[in-house]
């Protein structure tokens, strides 16, 4: 039983993936060693068992290596996010502080502005 997976576009080869394929063969080997003898049928049956498990085990970490891969550049990808966030926020915040300053600056200049008109007013007052 070969897998046709290879041409799915998945990881390469790697040194795992090898010594899997040196297991399958040899699982091949023995089974084939195993077939014309009856009296090793029920150890044939038991090791066919025990070698679908390891597939299903091999095929299942496959899949959770994947997983947390993905999972990983998932979190890389979010936590740049969060620190460009946090970046934007700081600025946010300068901004705000900064137009809090003028705010309070106009709001001097308003204030020097009506204590002028009103000593204007007085003076003009006191000519008439």
């Amino acid at each position: 039983m070969e897998d046709d997976k290879g041409s799915k576009g998945e990881d390469p080869p790697t040194a795992e993936g090898s010594a899997f394929e040196a297991l399958e063969r040899d699982f091949q080997q023995v089974l084939q060693e195993l077939v014309g003898d009856k009296s090793l049928e029920r150890f044939r049956t038991e090791y066919e068992k025990l070698h679908r498990a390891l597939k299903k085990s091999h095929e299942s970490e496959k899949r959770l290596v994947k997983k947390a891969r993905e999972l990983n550049a998932e979190i890389v990808q979010n936590a740049s996010k969060v620190q460009t966030a946090l970046k934007l926020s700081q600025e946010d915040q300068a901004t705000v502080a900064s137009l809090k300053r003028e705010i309070e600056k106009a709001w001097k200049m308003v204030d020097a502005a009506h204590d002028k008109e009103a000593r204007a007013k007085e003076a003009i007052a006191s000519l008439k």
